[in-house]
Order: structure tokens, then C-alpha cells, then sequence
């Protein structure tokens, strides 16, 4: 989840870019471009307790570095980095740490919420420096490739054959794990659909679950846990059509990796923490979810009851079976206010219009990728008898005219004028146009010619959004307007959270890059 920033810092300083990390991330950061050298920060060995980290910060020190940024958010961090007298120490004002930065980077409100990729590049943006999104990326070396294949030749694999990789370890704590032989199970149901074999992947410490997921899948197993580096393992996962998972450390490997993944999330949140690449996230609906502890402190784990492997199966084949429907393109459909312009409540004139900042920029490049940028909006304000049909129009026509200034444009402009406590009578009643419900985005995909499934809804609120779900798309939740009151209700979550539409269209926009690993 660094990656996109540390591409953006690798950027701002050519050259001259060290990455200090654990020695089991080590191979990651060795394989992204513009990354110089790698150390290692090894607490359970070497740099353990105060003398360990005495003898790191002496290291930093001889290597005479001009700044340090602390991605980590631990007092610790930002410790070792004055211990090494770094000029110039940049993290985020949190921890007690600030006397200790020479630019503590304030935090705000919606910072706790966004995805922790786009948490990274905010500090780096705050402090000054250009920072946009790119999807993580890992490109496995020609020789991790020879030994992956290797292992899959002695275990019989035939080229072509369909692997599919089982990661069923999680390294925070037992209550991540879905149970082994809920991933037999649903192995097993995949490879009834499509034949194969479960290539079954992990550390050391994971050969346990490994092996009770292999004894469930019987002469179909491939069990590779604890079989080689983790550089292997990003090879041997290359090699795979599809990842069942944990929410893990693989699991953020598998999604840099582009490929198609299912993730089990019982205690913890993806928020903060989905993968970003193509996937489907199996949520519990256990009212004590997502307490985010690494241990189920109840007689009896519930939060995985309603994750079943019959859902991974429909959500696995669906996720297979996402292709491109010829002669139709992926929409992206935004909400208008509190999205694309300021939130006015009941905005009535042209003039109380006021583009959120970068949001037209944001349309311009969804545009040249070839995105068709769709505005879908609930305007009861007609049904109430704020403002009429024609102040509609003249407020969408200024909208337009903003947003060409910028050279950006709406493939189409779609409204829901009703509401069922209305006073105008023609427009007091329910209907199946009204977000969230599904008519306005169904009419534009009509319309338009899009894919739904290979579109994008984004917008300030869940009713904006829910429709994603419901035919098949992605949702990004934008923190501007209503967006940070919307995130903090239980009970449903987007694909994804961003500050804004800003960073919002550069994750949309990563998706029209395939190959790019």
C-alpha cells in the first residue's frame, strides 16, 4: 500500500531513494523502479530493543541521508530517524512525535477513513510534493519465474492448465483467517466449474492451514506453503487465473499483481485496507464487525457465518466471467453536488454553482481515457416546488460551461425529479429512477452503450453508490460534500474511500492501463 508513494517519491528524488523496511518486504521494494537500495529494519533480530535500535540509527548515520520520510505512523519511527540525525524527518503529526519532525504534516478529519494508499500520498501532497496515484505494481524476476515453474513441473502442472491460488494464512492474528475447510470447499466448487488444480500458497509459519486445506482438496492440491521466497511466490501467483484469500499480505501482493482476487474480510475493515487491483470482497454482516482484533474474544467466532464458501464460488465465477461486451464502453456515472460542485442544499440558480477543485480535471482525464462520464442526480427540489424544470437546465448548461473551460465534458446528464412527499403533482410519487434505485443507470447504459460491469460510480453518499452493487460495478466514496457523515454509518461500505474525485478518477484511471506490471 506504499508503493504508489513511494513511486511518487522515487520521482521527486531520481536517483537518490533508499527504502528502510522489514527483511521479509525487502524483495517488494527491490523490484519498483527508481527504489536505489534497500535496508533492512530487523526488530526481531538485530535492530531488537534499544541497543538494536541504537545500531540501526548509527547505520542511517554513516549513510548521511538529507531526509526521511516516515510512512510508518509509530513514535518509533520518527525516533530513530533524529537518532540518526536526518536533517529533515517528514511524517504525520501523530504519537506524540511531532517535536521530533522537522515537518509534521497535520492530520484531517476524513484521513482515518480513506484507503492507505492514498493516506501515504496525502502526507507527500502536504508536505509539498506531487503526488499522484498509481496502482501498486510487482514484476516477478526471470529467475523467480524458472523456480516457480520448476515447482509446478514436479508437481505435474501441465502448460496451460488452470491454477487456482488458495492463500488461506494471515499473519495479524487467527480471526482473519477464514476457516481452512471453508477454502476446501470452495476450491473445491471452482474446480467443478473449471477444471484444474488449487495451488496452495504461504510462509512458513501458514504450512499448518496449508496442509488441512490440501487434505480437503485431495489429488487437486498443489501444496507450496513454506516452498520458497516470497519472489517465488509473486511468480507461482502470476502463473494462477484467480486468488482466494485472506485479507493479507498476499492478498495486497495478488492485487499488484493484477490478478482477479476474492478476499475474506471477517474482523477487519476494507476501508482502509482492499486491494486495489480486480476483485470481490466477501464482508461479514456480524453486528460486531469490524472490531479489528486479532483474536475473537467470544466463546465462538461469528463474523465468517454469512462469508460461506457457496458465496466465494458465485463470487469467484462472476469475477471470471467479467469481459468486455463488444460495441460498449465503461461509463463512470458521478453524483453532482458534493461531488463534482460544491454541496448547496437545494442549489437553485447557475450562480450558487462552484466546481470542488480539481473535480473538472478529473472529468478531462476520465475523458481521454475513453471513459464515458455520465452525471446521475436526484432533484426532489423540482417535486417541492423549489425551482423548475428550466432552472435545471440552466444550472446543468453552467455546469457544462465550467466544466469546458477546463476541457472536460458529460457524455450525458441524467435527473430524478420525484419524490413522494412533492407538492408539484406531477412529480409527487415513487418511482424506479430515484437513487438508489437502478432506472437512471440502466436508461444511460441503454443510452450510452456501457458495460456496467466494467464501470464506476462515485459519489457523496451510499445511495449513489448502492446501485454498483447491484449491477456489477465498482464505487468510490468521495469524502467531500456529505461523504465524511456517510462513512462513519455502520453497516455497508464502497469499493473504495477517497479524499475526493480527484484521487477518486486516478484509481478509475488505473484500471485503463492493463499490462502496465
Amino acid at each position: 500500500m506504499t508503493l504508489p508513494a513511494t513511486r511518487a517519491l522515487a520521482a521527486a528524488f531520481p536517483g537518490r531513494l533508499t527504502v528502510l523496511t522489514r527483511p521479509w518486504a525487502m524483495d517488494i521494494y527491490r523490484r519498483q523502479d527508481g527504489v536505489d537500495d534497500v535496508l533492512p529494519h530487523d526488530r526481531g533480530g538485530q535492530h531488537r530493543g534499544l541497543a538494536g535500535r541504537w545500531q540501526l540509527a548509527r547505520g542511517l548515520a554513516a549513510r548521511d541521508f538529507d531526509l526521511a520520510v516516515l510512512f510508518q505512523n509509530a513514535f518509533e519511527a520518527a525516533f530513530i530517524a533524529a537518532l540518526a540525525r536526518v536533517p529533515q524527518r517528514w511524517g504525520y503529526a501523530r504519537d506524540g512525535r511531532s517535536p521530533l519532525l522537522t515537518k509534521a504534516v497535520p492530520l484531517q478529519p476524513g484521513d482515518r477513513y480513506i484507503h492507505e494508499s492514498f493516506y501515504y500520498l496525502q502526507l507527500l501532497e502536504r508536505a509539498g510534493l506531487a503526488a499522484p496515484f498509481t496502482r501498486p505494481c510487482l514484476t516477478p524476476k526471470p529467475e523467480d519465474f524458472a523456480v516457480a515453474e520448476a515447482l509446478l513441473a514436479k508437481a505435474g502442472v501441465r502448460p496451460g492448465e488452470f491454477l487456482l491460488a488458495v492463500a488461506p494464512g494471515a499473519a495479524f492474528g487467527s480471526a482473519k483467517r477464514w476457516p481452512a475447510e471453508n477454502f476446501s470447499r470452495a476450491a473445491d466448487y471452482i474446480l467443478g466449474e473449471i477444471p484444474g488444480r488449487a495451488m496452495i500458497l504461504g510462509g512458513p509459519g501458514e504450512k499448518e492451514a496449508a496442509a488441512r486445506v490440501a487434505e480437503g482438496l485431495g489429488s487437486r492440491a498443489i501444496n507450496l506453503a513454506g516452498a520458497g521466497t516470497l519472489s517465488v511466490s509473486m511468480a507461482l501467483m502470476r502463473r494462477a487465473k484467480l486468488l482466494l484469500t485472506n485479507d493479507s499480505g498476499l492478498m495486497h501482493v495478488g492485487g499488484a499483481l493484477d490478478i482477479p482476487l476474492v478476499a475474506m474480510f471477517g474482523p477487519t475493515n476494507p476501508l482502509t485496507t482492499a486491494p486495489l487491483g480486480p476483485s470481490r470482497l466477501l464482508r461479514s454482516a456480524a453486528p460486531c464487525a469490524p472490531c479489528l482484533k486479532r483474536e475473537c474474544p467470544l466463546p465462538r467466532q461469528m463474523c465468517f457465518d454469512d462469508v460461506t464458501p457457496e458465496r466465494a464460488r458465485a463470487a469467484a465465477l462472476d469475477l471470471l466471467a467479467t469481459r468486455a461486451r463488444p460495441g460498449t464502453s465503461p461509463g463512470v456515472f458521478l453524483d453532482r453536488d458534493g461531488t463534482v460542485n460544491e454541496e448547496v442544499e437545494y442549489l437553485k440558480s447557475p450562480e450558487e454553482l462552484r466546481l470542488i477543485p480539481g473535480s473538472a480535471e478529473a472529468i478531462a482525464a476520465l475523458n481521454r481515457a475513453g471513459f464515458k462520464v455520465v452525471l446521475v442526480t436526484n432533484q426532489s427540489g423540482l417535486a417541492r416546488g423549489l425551482f423548475s424544470a428550466e432552472d435545471l437546465e440552466h444550472i446543468h448548461q453552467r455546469l457544462r460551461e465550467l466544466l469546458a473551460a477546463k476541457g472536460a465534458r458529460l457524455d450525458g446528464v441524467y435527473f430524478c425529479p420525484h419524490h413522494p412527499e412533492g407538492t408539484v403533482p406531477e412529480y409527487s410519487r415513487d418511482c424506479d429512477c430515484r437513487k438508489p434505485a437502478t432506472g437512471l443507470f440502466e436508461k444511460a447504459c441503454r443510452d450510452l452503450a456501457i458495460d456496467p460491469a466494467r464501470s464506476f460510480w462515485v459519489g457523496d453518499r451510499r445511495r449513489d453508490l448502492e446501485a454498483a452493487d447491484t449491477m456489477g460495478g465498482r464505487s468510490a466514496l468521495v469524502l467531500t460534500g456529505y461523504g465524511l457523515r456517510e462513512v462513519q454509518k455502520p453497516g455497508w461500505s464502497p469499493t473504495l474511500v477517497a479524499p475526493d474525485l480527484r484521487r477518486a478518477a486516478e484509481w478509475i484511471l488505473s484500471f485503463a492501463e492493463p499490462g502496465e506490471c
